[in-house]
């Protein structure tokens, strides 16, 4: 089942190792929850040298698409690569590039109406039950710093409601890049506004469930490209505006 196959060229025999692990990871070979060989068998199999063949496994760690437990007579456990991994790879390129938090947001203005109409179109009746709960624990939020945390994860509720996996990624990357200067932004505000925006936002978000729960695509879209951007993580006129550079390393 394992070994190495032919593709390109190399640096290291570690990274050669790494590639092909990674690559009958993603072609479901091995799957999230099973555990890879031992290492001294993957030794063999590789025909490399335990310096190697750690270094190999210490690539994929370093990637959160293996667990590695020393002192386990088991290999590896794969896992599914955590998002917020990949959030920090894209989000340190994004900063070393100068992106401001701005061209975040109208990334995510243009991506979630098509989302909402792929929502209203397939949603599911357990969608719908994720949503309607987010919405419950959101309202019991004391402060508007509480309610940033159902309130992004509403939003991501809907785009995984659309079922389109790689909307959904997107969607969670461009969360987990903006936590950090949201919750900057929230501390500012003070609690009397801080209440208003929740009970604004939760109108927003309890009218949009209801437009897709009624699978009205045209109206759910409508809504959001009206209603979306006028959300807490923008500002209003009443809140400070997100910084002008993005800082997910500071």
């Amino acid at each position: 089942m394992f070994g190495p196959e032919r593709g390109p060229r190399f640096s290291k025999f570690s990274e050669l190792v790494a590639d092909d692990l990674r690559g009958r990871m993603a072609r479901g070979e091995v799957r999230p929850g099973e555990h890879l060989p031992p290492e001294s068998e993957l030794m063999d199999v590789y025909g490399v040298a335990r310096p190697t063949m750690r270094e190999a496994l210490r690539i994929l760690e370093s990637e959160s698409l293996i667990v590695l437990r020393r002192g386990s007579h088991l290999g590896p456990l794969v896992q599914e690569p955590d998002t917020r991994v990949l959030a920090r790879q894209a989000g340190l390129r994004l900063q070393m590039q100068g992106t401001s938090v701005r061209d975040l947001l109208e990334a995510r203005a243009v991506m979630e109406p098509g989302a909402v109409a792929l929502a209203a179109a397939h949603r599911s009746g357990s969608d719908l039950r994720g949503m309607r709960d987010c919405l419950l624990a959101a309202a019991r939020s004391r402060s508007i710093l509480d309610f940033s945390r159902p309130s992004a994860e509403f939003r991501i509720l809907v785009v995984r409601s659309s079922h389109n996996r790689t909307l959904i990624l997107m969607a969670e990357l461009v969360s987990a890049l903006l936590r950090k200067e949201h919750e900057a932004v929230l501390r500012k505000i003070p609690e009397a506004a801080g209440q208003q925006l929740i009970r604004q936002s939760l109108a927003r978000y309890e009218r949009l469930t209801d437009l897709i729960e009624n699978q009205d695509v045209r109206g759910a879209v409508a809504f959001w490209q009206d209603n979306g951007a006028a959300d807490i993580e923008l500002g209003t006129d009443n809140t400070p505006q997100p910084g002008p550079m993005l800082t997910v390393y500071s």
